[in-house]
Protein backbone atom coordinates (compact mmCIF):
# COMPACT_ATOMS: atom_id res chain seq x y z
CA UNK A 1 0.00 0.00 0.00
CA UNK A 2 2.54 2.16 0.92
CA UNK A 3 4.39 1.42 -2.56
CA UNK A 4 1.39 2.40 -4.16
CA UNK A 5 0.69 5.43 -2.55
CA UNK A 6 4.72 6.59 -3.01
CA UNK A 7 3.99 5.51 -6.86
CA UNK A 8 1.50 7.54 -7.26
CA UNK A 9 3.00 10.47 -5.33
CA UNK A 10 5.99 10.47 -7.59
CA UNK A 11 3.86 10.29 -10.71
CA UNK A 12 1.74 13.48 -9.55
CA UNK A 13 4.97 15.40 -9.01
CA UNK A 14 6.03 14.08 -12.31
CA UNK A 15 3.09 15.95 -13.89
CA UNK A 16 3.74 18.83 -11.75
CA UNK A 17 6.69 19.07 -12.76
CA UNK A 18 6.00 19.13 -16.72
CA UNK A 19 6.42 21.78 -18.37
CA UNK A 20 3.02 21.24 -20.74
CA UNK A 21 0.91 21.83 -17.28
CA UNK A 22 2.65 24.99 -16.76
CA UNK A 23 2.85 26.09 -19.88
CA UNK A 24 -1.34 25.91 -20.14
CA UNK A 25 -1.53 27.47 -16.55
CA UNK A 26 0.59 30.26 -18.05
CA UNK A 27 -1.15 30.81 -20.96
CA UNK A 28 -4.42 30.77 -18.66
CA UNK A 29 -3.32 33.39 -16.78
CA UNK A 30 -2.30 35.63 -19.66
CA UNK A 31 -5.86 35.74 -21.03
CA UNK A 32 -7.50 36.56 -17.54
CA UNK A 33 -5.07 39.32 -17.10
CA UNK A 34 -4.90 40.64 -19.92
CA UNK A 35 -8.48 40.89 -19.84
CA UNK A 36 -9.48 42.16 -16.59
CA UNK A 37 -6.49 45.26 -17.38
CA UNK A 38 -8.83 46.24 -20.96
CA UNK A 39 -11.58 45.93 -18.36
CA UNK A 40 -10.39 48.31 -16.31
CA UNK A 41 -8.80 50.62 -18.78
CA UNK A 42 -12.51 50.86 -20.35
CA UNK A 43 -13.67 52.21 -17.17
CA UNK A 44 -10.79 54.61 -16.89
CA UNK A 45 -12.29 58.22 -18.15
CA UNK A 46 -9.57 58.07 -21.12
CA UNK A 47 -10.13 59.39 -24.90
CA UNK A 48 -10.70 56.72 -27.10
CA UNK A 49 -7.51 56.85 -29.06
CA UNK A 50 -5.57 56.86 -25.72
CA UNK A 51 -7.34 53.57 -24.74
CA UNK A 52 -6.54 51.90 -27.24
CA UNK A 53 -3.02 53.27 -27.54
CA UNK A 54 -2.18 51.36 -23.71
CA UNK A 55 -4.47 48.46 -24.74
CA UNK A 56 -2.06 47.52 -27.85
CA UNK A 57 1.29 48.27 -25.40
CA UNK A 58 -0.40 45.98 -22.63
CA UNK A 59 -0.95 43.31 -25.50
CA UNK A 60 2.58 43.56 -27.00
CA UNK A 61 4.18 43.65 -24.04
CA UNK A 62 2.64 40.76 -22.49
CA UNK A 63 2.84 38.53 -25.37
CA UNK A 64 6.68 39.70 -25.04
CA UNK A 65 6.91 38.55 -21.21
CA UNK A 66 4.87 35.43 -22.15
CA UNK A 67 7.26 34.60 -25.06
CA UNK A 68 10.44 34.72 -22.33
CA UNK A 69 8.99 32.99 -19.84
CA UNK A 70 8.17 29.69 -22.31
CA UNK A 71 11.56 29.54 -23.99
CA UNK A 72 13.21 30.04 -20.24
CA UNK A 73 10.86 26.95 -19.35
CA UNK A 74 11.39 24.74 -22.46
CA UNK A 75 15.06 25.44 -22.89
CA UNK A 76 16.10 22.15 -21.18
CA UNK A 77 13.73 20.49 -22.71
CA UNK A 78 13.92 21.47 -26.14
CA UNK A 79 17.97 21.93 -26.21
CA UNK A 80 19.07 18.63 -28.12
CA UNK A 81 16.48 19.73 -30.76
CA UNK A 82 17.37 23.38 -30.95
CA UNK A 83 21.21 22.46 -31.44
CA UNK A 84 19.93 20.18 -33.89
CA UNK A 85 17.65 22.83 -35.77
CA UNK A 86 20.20 25.48 -35.64
CA UNK A 87 22.88 23.31 -37.27
CA UNK A 88 20.70 22.77 -40.08
CA UNK A 89 18.84 25.81 -40.27
CA UNK A 90 22.65 27.33 -41.05
CA UNK A 91 23.08 24.86 -43.64
CA UNK A 92 19.89 25.96 -45.43
CA UNK A 93 20.28 30.04 -44.80
CA UNK A 94 24.11 30.11 -46.74
CA UNK A 95 22.62 27.67 -49.46
CA UNK A 96 19.17 29.50 -50.09
CA UNK A 97 20.00 33.17 -48.27
CA UNK A 98 18.21 35.05 -51.00
CA UNK A 99 15.21 32.62 -51.32
CA UNK A 100 14.27 32.44 -47.53
CA UNK A 101 14.96 36.60 -47.27
CA UNK A 102 11.87 36.63 -50.49
CA UNK A 103 9.84 34.25 -48.74
CA UNK A 104 10.19 36.55 -45.16
CA UNK A 105 9.57 39.38 -46.41
CA UNK A 106 6.68 38.00 -48.27
CA UNK A 107 5.55 36.68 -44.94
CA UNK A 108 6.54 39.82 -43.05
CA UNK A 109 3.97 41.49 -45.70
CA UNK A 110 0.99 39.05 -44.94
CA UNK A 111 1.17 39.02 -41.50
CA UNK A 112 1.46 42.74 -40.59
CA UNK A 113 -0.65 43.82 -43.77
CA UNK A 114 1.81 46.33 -44.71
CA UNK A 115 -0.47 46.61 -47.79
CA UNK A 116 -2.88 45.48 -50.57
CA UNK A 117 -3.50 44.60 -54.02
CA UNK A 118 -4.20 47.95 -55.86
CA UNK A 119 -2.62 50.17 -53.40
CA UNK A 120 0.21 52.53 -54.07
CA UNK A 121 3.83 51.83 -52.87
CA UNK A 122 7.03 52.89 -53.03
CA UNK A 123 10.24 50.38 -52.56
CA UNK A 124 13.77 51.85 -53.40
CA UNK A 125 12.52 54.51 -55.06
CA UNK A 126 10.55 52.67 -57.25
CA UNK A 127 6.49 53.91 -56.73
CA UNK A 128 3.33 52.07 -57.99
CA UNK A 129 -0.06 50.21 -57.81
CA UNK A 130 0.15 46.81 -56.23
CA UNK A 131 -1.13 44.26 -58.97
CA UNK A 132 0.39 41.71 -57.59
CA UNK A 133 1.68 40.33 -53.90
CA UNK A 134 2.90 37.33 -53.68
CA UNK A 135 4.97 35.23 -51.27
CA UNK A 136 8.95 35.77 -53.02
CA UNK A 137 7.86 38.91 -55.21
CA UNK A 138 5.54 41.84 -55.70
CA UNK A 139 4.25 43.03 -59.06
CA UNK A 140 3.64 46.52 -59.41
CA UNK A 141 2.40 49.09 -62.15
CA UNK A 142 4.93 51.68 -62.37
CA UNK A 143 4.42 55.25 -61.46
CA UNK A 144 6.72 57.81 -62.94
CA UNK A 145 9.21 58.37 -64.32
CA UNK A 146 9.75 61.62 -62.87
CA UNK A 147 9.81 61.98 -58.99
CA UNK A 148 6.92 64.08 -58.49
CA UNK A 149 4.65 62.76 -61.31
CA UNK A 150 1.54 60.48 -60.51
CA UNK A 151 1.05 59.24 -63.78
CA UNK A 152 1.42 55.28 -64.20
CA UNK A 153 4.40 54.92 -67.49
CA UNK A 154 2.53 51.51 -68.57
CA UNK A 155 5.27 49.43 -67.30
CA UNK A 156 5.43 46.44 -64.87
CA UNK A 157 8.20 46.19 -62.26
CA UNK A 158 8.58 43.08 -60.42
CA UNK A 159 10.25 43.56 -56.50
CA UNK A 160 11.75 41.16 -54.70
CA UNK A 161 10.30 40.74 -51.53
CA UNK A 162 13.40 40.42 -49.67
CA UNK A 163 13.62 44.85 -50.29
CA UNK A 164 11.24 44.59 -47.86
CA UNK A 165 12.89 43.59 -45.06
CA UNK A 166 16.59 46.03 -45.87
CA UNK A 167 14.52 48.81 -47.30
CA UNK A 168 12.09 51.57 -46.09
CA UNK A 169 8.49 50.82 -47.61
CA UNK A 170 5.90 53.69 -48.32
CA UNK A 171 2.02 53.08 -48.30
CA UNK A 172 0.90 55.81 -50.12
CA UNK A 173 -3.28 54.94 -49.83
CA UNK A 174 -3.23 53.62 -45.98
CA UNK A 175 -6.35 55.94 -45.57
CA UNK A 176 -8.84 53.81 -47.66
CA UNK A 177 -8.97 55.35 -50.38
CA UNK A 178 -7.73 58.74 -49.52
CA UNK A 179 -4.33 59.98 -49.60
CA UNK A 180 -2.69 63.55 -48.76
CA UNK A 181 -0.42 64.74 -51.63
CA UNK A 182 2.16 67.27 -52.25
CA UNK A 183 2.89 69.55 -55.19
CA UNK A 184 5.48 71.75 -55.46
CA UNK A 185 5.85 74.62 -57.62
CA UNK A 186 8.69 76.92 -58.25
CA UNK A 187 8.44 80.72 -58.28
CA UNK A 188 10.92 82.87 -60.20
CA UNK A 189 8.46 85.69 -59.79
CA UNK A 190 8.71 86.68 -56.27
CA UNK A 191 6.03 89.10 -56.12
CA UNK A 192 3.67 87.18 -56.99
CA UNK A 193 4.35 84.73 -54.21
CA UNK A 194 0.98 85.54 -52.11
CA UNK A 195 -1.14 85.94 -55.40
CA UNK A 196 -0.44 82.31 -56.13
CA UNK A 197 -0.31 81.02 -52.41
CA UNK A 198 -4.49 82.28 -52.64
CA UNK A 199 -4.64 81.29 -56.03
CA UNK A 200 -3.60 77.73 -55.54
CA UNK A 201 -5.37 77.45 -51.95
CA UNK A 202 -8.71 78.66 -53.96
CA UNK A 203 -8.24 76.08 -56.79
CA UNK A 204 -7.69 72.93 -53.95
CA UNK A 205 -10.91 74.00 -52.31
CA UNK A 206 -12.64 73.58 -55.52
CA UNK A 207 -11.34 69.96 -56.30
CA UNK A 208 -11.77 68.82 -52.45
CA UNK A 209 -15.15 70.36 -51.93
CA UNK A 210 -16.96 66.93 -53.58
CA UNK A 211 -14.89 64.69 -51.57
CA UNK A 212 -13.64 66.75 -48.50
CA UNK A 213 -15.74 65.43 -45.71
CA UNK A 214 -15.77 61.87 -46.78
CA UNK A 215 -12.15 62.56 -46.58
CA UNK A 216 -12.05 63.64 -43.19
CA UNK A 217 -14.32 60.84 -41.80
CA UNK A 218 -12.48 58.34 -43.31
CA UNK A 219 -9.37 59.49 -42.51
CA UNK A 220 -10.36 60.65 -38.87
CA UNK A 221 -11.78 56.83 -38.42
CA UNK A 222 -8.51 55.15 -39.34
CA UNK A 223 -6.55 57.43 -36.83
CA UNK A 224 -8.94 56.91 -34.22
CA UNK A 225 -8.56 53.03 -34.88
CA UNK A 226 -4.91 53.31 -35.15
CA UNK A 227 -4.79 55.60 -31.94
CA UNK A 228 -2.86 58.11 -33.76
CA UNK A 229 -3.33 62.04 -33.78
CA UNK A 230 -5.47 62.98 -36.85
CA UNK A 231 -3.59 64.67 -39.13
CA UNK A 232 -5.09 68.49 -41.18
CA UNK A 233 -7.60 67.20 -43.94
CA UNK A 234 -8.10 70.85 -45.39
CA UNK A 235 -5.83 72.30 -48.06
CA UNK A 236 -2.78 74.48 -47.00
CA UNK A 237 0.24 75.54 -48.60
CA UNK A 238 3.99 76.49 -47.54
CA UNK A 239 6.63 78.66 -48.75
CA UNK A 240 10.17 76.45 -48.96
CA UNK A 241 13.45 77.95 -49.24
CA UNK A 242 16.14 75.88 -50.88
CA UNK A 243 19.73 76.25 -52.02
CA UNK A 244 21.19 79.90 -53.56
CA UNK A 245 17.47 81.28 -51.86
CA UNK A 246 15.35 79.39 -54.60
CA UNK A 247 11.71 79.51 -53.20
CA UNK A 248 8.77 77.08 -53.92
CA UNK A 249 5.26 76.87 -52.56
CA UNK A 250 4.04 73.45 -51.65
CA UNK A 251 0.64 72.66 -51.52
CA UNK A 252 -0.92 69.47 -49.52
CA UNK A 253 -3.90 68.79 -50.25
CA UNK A 254 -6.46 65.26 -49.67
CA UNK A 255 -6.77 63.33 -52.71
CA UNK A 256 -9.32 60.27 -53.81
CA UNK A 257 -6.85 58.20 -54.93
CA UNK A 258 -8.32 56.76 -58.40
CA UNK A 259 -7.97 60.72 -59.61
CA UNK A 260 -4.40 61.10 -58.15
CA UNK A 261 -3.42 61.31 -62.07
CA UNK A 262 -6.61 63.50 -63.23
CA UNK A 263 -6.13 65.93 -60.08
CA UNK A 264 -2.38 66.55 -61.09
CA UNK A 265 -2.96 67.87 -64.02
CA UNK A 266 -5.25 69.80 -63.05
CA UNK A 267 -3.19 71.54 -60.88
CA UNK A 268 -0.34 71.92 -63.17
CA UNK A 269 -2.65 73.38 -65.51
CA UNK A 270 -4.47 75.61 -63.35
CA UNK A 271 -0.58 76.77 -62.66
CA UNK A 272 0.56 77.45 -65.82
CA UNK A 273 -2.61 79.40 -66.62
CA UNK A 274 -1.85 81.86 -63.67
CA UNK A 275 1.82 81.76 -64.85
CA UNK A 276 1.00 83.00 -67.84
CA UNK A 277 -1.87 85.88 -66.78
CA UNK A 278 -0.16 87.32 -63.86
CA UNK A 279 3.95 86.96 -64.81
CA UNK A 280 4.36 90.56 -66.49
CA UNK A 281 6.09 90.02 -70.23
CA UNK A 282 8.83 92.64 -68.86
CA UNK A 283 9.88 89.94 -66.10
CA UNK A 284 9.64 87.09 -68.50
CA UNK A 285 12.26 89.45 -71.32
CA UNK A 286 14.45 90.18 -68.29
CA UNK A 287 14.59 86.22 -67.32
CA UNK A 288 15.48 85.32 -71.28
Amino acid sequence: MNNFFQSSLESLREHIDSPAIWTAILFLLYFVVRGVLHRKIESQDMIHQDKNYLKRKIENYSFYLLVIILLFMWAETLRPFLFSLVALAAAIVLALKELIMCFTGGMLIRVSKTFKEGQRIEVDGIRGFVIERGLLATKILEIGPEKNSQQTTGDFVTIPNSLMLSKSLKNESYFKGFSIKSFVFEIDYLEGVENLEASLLRKAKEITDSYLAEAKESISRFCEKEGIGIPSIEPRTKILVGECSRVSLLLKIPVQNGRIADIEQDINRFYLDWTIKNVPESYRAKKK
